[in-house]
């Protein structure tokens, strides 16, 4: 009985056609009240599946469950004055409520010897005619011209920077980082940020620059907020180009990423005192991108170190 159970089961969890069939194998072989037992399935509701498995000749499709959905429904009846008054106040003052509509809309069908809309039918409208003019989530956006790239080039030189940020949850508490590569070089950066402020990416590109003589032409980022704003406007102000990936495509961003994971498994996630004494992990963070960059050696540059490789890079002939 339990092997049957288990088996309806399985049929039911993936197909309901094959579970109906299962049914009528298990019927023709055990009887009719033993299935109605096994499987839970009403009586009526069994000899509806068989008669239309037997008319058929054994057609599978005649088993597939057919919609429930009734073929007159009803239609909502609305006047078009009162649709009119409900679009331009959504319009015009973005998104009053469904409660304050129906004081308007009460007000305004008293005027024309016609009944209101409740609550509930004027929410209902709002959602099926889409009146939805909410502009506040766009506004940071505006005047912003974003170049956007699908990956980096094989022409660049050292200055193509990708910068990120990364929140970790340690021992309950949140971490964010801003980290940030040269994608020539694999000269890397990363500092702990109090909040996803664009200031705070400001300052940790400051600290990049005063620490790593890398002049910077172009920085690539994503869509995140702490990019944008202050930090943007720094950028254009420097005449540093700024590109930014495409949403949900993190590869496009992979130089970076990969340092992510990196400092995340070689020191963030070992440092278990963040809590106890942050200012002590900013130091050792600090001496691990001393030895991230100058001691560790990177299979995606022959096993030299970043700096090392970037000591051989500007004396190359190709750079002179």
């Amino acid at each position: 009985m339990m092997k049957t159970l288990n088996s309806s089961l399985r049929y039911e969890s993936t197909d309901p056609t094959k579970f109906r069939l299962h049914v009528l194998e298990y019927g023709k072989k055990h009887g009719v009240k033993a299935t109605l037992e096994a499987f839970r399935v009403g009586r009526s509701t069994y000899y509806e599946w068989r008669q239309a498995f037997t008319q058929s000749k054994g057609k599978l499709v005649s088993l597939v469950p057919r919609s429930t959905r009734p073929h007159n429904t009803r239609r909502m009846v609305v006047d078009e004055r009162l649709l009119a008054l409900i679009k331009s106040v959504r319009e015009q003052y973005g998104r009053i409520g469904k409660e304050k509509l129906k004081v308007l809309v009460a007000a305004y069908a008293d005027s024309l010897g016609i009944p209101g809309y409740s609550a509930g039918k004027i929410g209902k409208i709002i959602k099926r005619q889409r009146y939805f003019f909410d502009i506040t989530k766009q506004k940071h956006r505006i005047g912003l011209s974003r170049y956007r790239v699908k990956k980096v080039g094989k022409d660049i030189r050292p200055g193509y920077v990708e910068i990120d940020s990364v929140i970790v949850y340690l021992l309950g508490k949140q971490l964010r980082f801003v980290t940030m590569v040269d994608v020539v070089t694999k000269v890397a950066y990363a500092e702990r940020v109090k909040n996803g402020k664009a200031h705070n990416t400001v300052h940790a590109l400051h600290s990049f620059e005063s620490r790593y003589a890398i002049p910077i032409y172009t920085v690539q980022t994503d869509n995140g907020s702490e990019f944008l704003g202050d930090f943007h406007d720094h950028l254009e102000h420097r005449g540093i180009i700024h590109l930014f990936t495409y949403p949900h495509c993190p590869k496009i961003n992979g130089v970076v990423e990969r340092f992510n994971r990196t400092i995340q498994e070689e020191f963030i996630e070992r440092f278990l005192d963040w809590n106890i004494n942050p200012e002590k992990g900013d130091l050792k963070l600090s001496s691990y991108l001393s030895w991230y960059n100058e001691v560790r050696p990177h299979a995606s540059l022959k096993y030299l170190t970043p700096q090392k490789y970037a000591e051989q890079y500007t004396k190359s002939p190709e750079c002179m």
